[in-house]
């Protein structure tokens, strides 16, 4: 999608305008996976990165395959702080690998600390946590309300309703899910969301969550099946 034709879309997604059949073309663009990208997003930047923790049994296995998300992060940016509600997993993480910035948050209700209050930061990172919410819109809202005066953008990830293999399952009759999802988004309803809640579009990207070969020729050349939607955004 160029720029041009995203400034088109402003009127649909603020809702002014009304379309039963909008077409969107997604042009071909360089391709990506997710946590290499989100690196590059991040590298010498002042991060806030909501719902860092992940599962507690499986931080461990997947720091020791470099494919745990927040730590990756913290060797690319200049700062970086995890927030998250998950009390067992920062303890373990705080205790067992030595990490520290974390903070035990529910960014909706609870107060932010000083330390994080005090300083200016580039970008909140929000990678595959919508699609875990009941509400993506009020949610958002609540983050551009708390976060708005310590930072100006916003980094979302979310699982592509697109992806090629959800095709493929389809095809067997058969849905192949996180069983704590709520949503599969599309470029444009995560853009619809987003604009919902106050926060402008700045670019967007499709990447794959991991190299697969038996994909690899089909998702570089159309960008639709990849895995995953990454969003950069601004609070407006």
């Amino acid at each position: 999608m160029s720029n041009n034709a995203k400034s088109n879309l402003t009127d649909f997604l603020s809702g002014k305008l009304f379309s039963n059949g909008l077409e969107i073309s997604i042009q071909e663009s360089p391709y990506f996976l997710r946590t290499e990208l989100l690196e590059k997003i991040c590298e010498s930047k002042k991060i806030i990165h909501i719902g860092f923790a992940d599962h507690k049994d499986l931080i461990i296995k997947k720091i020791e395959n470099n494919v745990w998300l927040h730590g990756r992060i913290l060797k690319k940016a200049a700062k970086c702080v995890g927030i998250d509600i998950n009390k067992e997993a920062i303890e373990f993480i705080q205790k067992k690998i030595g990490i520290k910035d974390l903070y035990c948050l529910d960014v909706e209700k609870d107060d932010l600390p000083l330390e994080i209050l005090s300083e200016k930061w580039d970008y909140i990172l929000i990678p595959e946590v919508i699609e875990h919410v009941d509400n993506p819109v009020n949610f958002l809202k609540n983050i551009k309300n708390k976060f708005s005066n310590i930072s100006d953008k916003i980094v979302i990830t979310v699982p592509n309703a697109f992806k090629f293999e959800n095709f493929l399952n389809a095809m067997k009759n058969k849905e192949v899910i996180n069983s704590d999802h709520r949503y599969w988004f599309t470029v444009y309803t995560i853009a619809k969301v987003l604009t919902l809640s106050g926060i402008s579009i700045e670019n967007f990207y499709l990447a794959n969550s991991y190299h697969n070969s038996a994909f690899y020729e089909i998702t570089k050349k159309s960008p639709l099946f990849r895995d995953d939607i990454i969003v950069i955004g601004k609070f407006f």
